[in-house]
């Protein structure tokens, strides 16, 4: 089998001729690259070239952020939650909005004006972000800080216009071929209510908007609605086999109520929406999910992506697996801080790897992949140690 097929062989249900084994590597790469110490037989590789140089199935799930076209708006929305990047199937584009932007060093203010207002966000790149590798800046100033705020950010997303775009993602298919599954990636909230939690506000800012301004917050859902509806339709409608909607999930913030209310029937609507297209729906469950797990079964995805199991939360695999009971394919199941020294010895590396390939050899509905991802302090010869033990199963 080639890579691509063994993954689609292990969601579908059916037995490849061994695990698939796909580990994100792009923040160790981007951060060894900019730490100048990248292995020298290693400089000239892009990331599915080094995929090919490890032996692992080439990663494409969670997009590459910096993997931006020429065009400088690709990215200057991210503050919002709004990308352009050249792999999505659609292209986003504002419309009367006047942005401004002023960049100082690695800090980028965007204005937005509107005529309902104006509202200002701001990000920063820090030196400790390049050195572990970071894909996206970190938003030191959100969109809203008042109820005010949601009218302008309504405005904008009313005012998004969304045209489906599909020449980027066929490109990448085509140069990963039969070593992966390109992804078509929807974005990580999985509805606009999920939207205003992840990207617009800080969580405290949130909640307590949510409980003293309900109808404020449920007026900013109604005008994002639109703008999520045609983004999901554009991914359903594309060439992807398999699409990927919402993420970041954990069972204190998004808790199993507030799951339940506003994530859930948006992840099953649209899993019903792309089974009827003969389409899967993949989700990155990659935080605490013990409490949420009654609630992925009947969200009815096919594909929980990025799990991270004990000790990095408190759900081992094998409780994952049952729990999932054939339902739901696992991409992920080795715990990142499990390939770096200064957290596992090599005996006690070695022996979970072992134990791991041995007890799900033969097994369907999982993908190995490394949660969140490959982190900068991972142990090249851990990852060399995984793929070999892998192709003696």
């Amino acid at each position: 089998m080639t890579d691509r097929e063994r993954i689609l062989a292990a969601i579908s249900g059916q037995l490849p001729d061994r695990l698939p084994w796909a580990p994100r590597l792009d923040f160790w790469w981007r951060a060894h690259l900019h730490n100048g110490t990248l292995p020298s037989e290693m400089r000239s590789l892009d990331l599915v070239q080094l995929a090919d140089y490890l032996g692992v199935a080439a990663y494409s799930v969670i997009p590459d952020f910096t993997a931006t076209s020429d065009d400088p708006l690709d990215m200057i929305d991210y503050a919002i939650g709004i990308f352009r990047l050249p792999i999505l199937p659609f292209l986003a584009e504002l419309e009367d909005v006047d942005r401004r932007v002023t960049r100082r060093g690695r800090e980028i203010t965007v204005d937005y004006h509107t005529p309902v207002g104006s509202i200002q966000t701001v990000t920063v790149v820090t030196d400790e972000m390049l050195e572990g590798g970071a894909s996206v800046p970190w938003r030191s100033k959100h969109a809203i800080q008042t109820v005010k705020d949601m009218e302008v950010v309504g405005y904008i997303f009313s005012h998004t216009k969304v045209t489906p775009r599909y020449d980027g993602y066929l490109r990448e298919r085509g140069r990963i071929g039969d070593r992966g599954i390109v992804i078509g990636y929807v974005g990580g909230s999985a509805c606009p209510m999920h939207h205003i939690l992840r990207e617009l506000m800080t969580e405290e800012q949130f909640f307590y908007a949510l409980h003293d301004e309900p109808a404020a917050v449920e007026r900013l859902v109604e005008q994002m609605e639109p703008y999520y509806a045609h983004i999901k339709d554009a991914a359903a409608n594309s060439p992807a086999e398999l699409v990927l909607l919402g993420g970041n999930y954990d069972d204190a913030i998004t808790s199993p109520p507030f799951f339940r209310k506003h994530i859930l029937p948006a992840l099953r609507t649209y899993a019903d929406a792309l089974h009827a297209k003969g389409k899967y729906l993949m989700t990155h469950t990659d935080g605490e999910n013990r409490r949420l797990i009654p609630l992925y079964l009947e969200a009815g995805f096919d594909v929980a992506d990025s799990v991270c199991p004990a000790p990095m939360t408190r759900c081992t695999l094998d409780d994952l697996t049952t729990a999932f009971d054939g339902r739901i394919a696992i991409w992920g199941g080795i715990p990142s801080v499990l390939l770096c020294k200064s957290s596992a010895s090599d005996g006690e590396f070695r022996t979970y790897i072992d134990n791991l390939v041995e007890r799900y050899r033969g097994r369907t509905r999982l993908i190995l992949g490394v949660s969140d991802m490959v982190t900068a302090d991972c142990e090249w010869d851990r990852l060399q140690y995984i793929t070999e033990r892998l192709g003696r199963s």
